[in-house]
């Protein structure tokens, strides 16, 4: 039977048991039809970070992504601008890029060969002059909008959404305080991870560090997490945790990579629905995290690591090395709650609001979004 998500007096009653700190119901991270729900309530309609600006710097450089169960394919074309496409032939309904990135003068589909220019238009399809009437001006892909914040691209399958500055809110001016900054960083390492739990479970994970003196010992080495803020707003959250006083600059025993110069605490911001941005003391640290819905109990975790050019090869693999660590550990507890909740023996929890504000503040979106 499917759950019940749709505006009524249980949703009512729900929000207000997310108010006093109980959790969603078990089964919204099990059943198939809350997932499909999702994707379609959510993921087609919300703007989502899909890669770097440094992946797409020449005309014809793309890259392709899935946003829900929408394929997008990410372009330069051809005056420089940034485009955003569905990957999706206008003839027959093909996926029209199979390739992960690369560098095209055009978009050939390989079903068909119906071909498009890199702004959308179609340049060519076989046997079009022998159909009478053909229009290659009613065959364009399918535009969508897309936007930079720094070096990070968005894209909304809602070819209506309202500009990304209105989901990004204060977080652009919070991030450039903490003195990291964003222009001068590049990826150098990419990580990526499936996990055998839902997209919430992870996300919830994400959003709390109650977990962190049991299960992140390496961490709460670095982070005082007795000294931990969370911060909501509108569509996003953060966390800001200081440098630990015992852990002087450098590495040392108390440092698992070298902390000293530019920015002197941890600040981690989640945007929603799905994307973190992770900024660690040192002279330009950071980790970014896309954690993509895949089926019910399945996620697709993009870990990309970018650094200022200040940081070291040896920098980068001590942070790296950290850093997953930290992932890995997180990735036993996730797929554990996972496990729990399709035992049919979970039906609410109780949140510790002074630890755990930021996860209400998620599960409180999801259901706004699915009402």
């Amino acid at each position: 039977m499917a759950v019940e998500t749709t505006t009524n007096r249980a949703g009512d009653a729900l929000a207000e048991s997310l108010d006093q700190g109980y959790t969603l119901p078990g089964a919204w991270y099990t059943d198939p039809d809350v997932f499909a729900r999702e994707r379609d309530h959510i993921f087609r309609r919300a703007w989502q970070y899909v890669g770097l600006a440094e992946q797409v710097t020449r005309p014809g450089d793309f890259f392709t992504v899935r946003l829900g169960a929408v394929p997008v394919v990410v372009l330069r074309d051809e005056q420089g601008a940034l485009r955003a496409f569905v990957n999706v032939c206008r003839h027959r309904g093909s996926e029209l890029v199979l390739a992960e990135r690369g560098q095209r003068a055009t978009l050939q589909c390989h079903y068909h060969a119906w071909t498009y220019n890199l702004d959308g238009s179609l340049r060519a399809a076989p046997g079009m002059k022998d159909e009478p009437g053909f229009d290659r001006a009613a065959f364009p892909l399918i535009s969508l909008p897309v936007e930079t914040w720094g070096p990070f691209i968005f894209v909304n399958p809602d070819r209506h959404a309202a500009p990304l500055a209105s989901v990004l809110g204060e977080l652009p001016a919070l991030v450039a305080a903490t003195g990291l900054d964003l222009a001068g960083l590049k990826r150098r390492v990419r990580r990526t991870y499936e996990i055998a739990a839902n997209w919430k479970a992870v996300v919830d994970n994400y959003l709390e560090c109650y977990h962190c003196p049991v299960a992140h010992p390496s961490f709460c080495d670095l982070i005082d997490v007795n000294d931990y803020v969370v911060t909501e707003y509108d569509h996003f959250s953060t966390q800001t945790g200081a440098l630990k006083a015992s852990a002087v600059a450098g590495k040392s025993n108390h440092h698992p990579y070298d902390t000293s110069g530019g920015v002197r605490e941890g600040f981690y911001a989640y945007l929603w629905p799905n994307f973190t941005i992770n900024i660690y003391p040192g002279p330009g640290n950071v980790s970014l995290n896309l954690f993509l819905p895949l089926a019910v109990d399945r996620t697709l975790a993009v870990y990309d690591y970018c650094f200022a050019d200040a940081v070291s090869d040896e920098q980068v693999r001590d942070f790296v090395t950290f850093i997953d660590q930290v992932q890995e550990e997180d990735i036993v507890l996730c797929e554990s709650v996972q496990r729990g909740l399709g035992s049919g023996y979970f039906q609410r929890g109780k949140l510790m609001l002074s630890r755990e504000r930021g996860l209400r503040h998620f599960q409180r979106l999801v259901l706004r979004h699915l009402r």
